[in-house]
């Protein structure tokens, strides 16, 4: 059985891929508040509407709307490990690990490096792929709507590992 109680801290990418592909429902029904949004992430976000993306205002209004949940600024605890993983990872990537391994959450990222700082600190974490397959074996999405999802999330632009969720179930 899937843990939903663990904040998942997401990163401005797998955001983006949601978002981008018009279902940012799915995080929204699937972990509400327990997706957490760090003021770096916003940072983020901000610099992706600025250059233009203007499907990540979905993202602020979610936040703004408390469907998504914000995430409390990080402690001193949590800012000395974020500024030791600024010097390999973006802030935003940063904040996530720092938040998630003190709080214990989980990080939602699609980054190799990010994913690898997650095992050295041992942070659990997951991605696009793995939210749309859990979606799919949980049955909130059928297999073919996980793999039109997916299509519309590599039409935006998504580089994704897999071409098909279905032939991950």
């Amino acid at each position: 059985m899937p843990d939903h109680s663990r904040d998942r801290y997401f990163d401005t990418v797998t955001l983006s891929n949601f978002a981008l592909a018009q279902r940012l429902d799915i995080l929204t029904a699937r972990y509400g508040t327990r997706a957490k949004v760090t003021r770096e992430i916003l940072d983020e976000v901000s610099d992706g509407l600025v250059a233009g993306y203007t499907a990540l205002a979905q993202i602020e209004r979610a936040v703004g709307a408390r469907q998504l949940g914000l995430a409390a600024p990080l402690t001193m605890d949590e800012r000395a490990l974020y500024r030791h993983l600024i010097q390999r990872l973006a802030p935003g990537e940063a904040s996530c690990i720092a938040s998630a391994k003190l709080r214990g959450g989980i990080v939602v990222t699609d980054d190799r490096a990010a994913r690898d700082c997650c095992s050295e600190q041992g942070v659990r974490f997951t991605g696009t792929i793995g939210i749309l397959k859990a979606c799919c074996v949980d049955k909130t999405l059928s297999l073919p709507d996980a793999d039109a999802i997916l299509d519309a999330m590599i039409a935006a632009g998504y580089h994704a590992p897999v071409r098909r969720i279905s032939d991950l179930v």
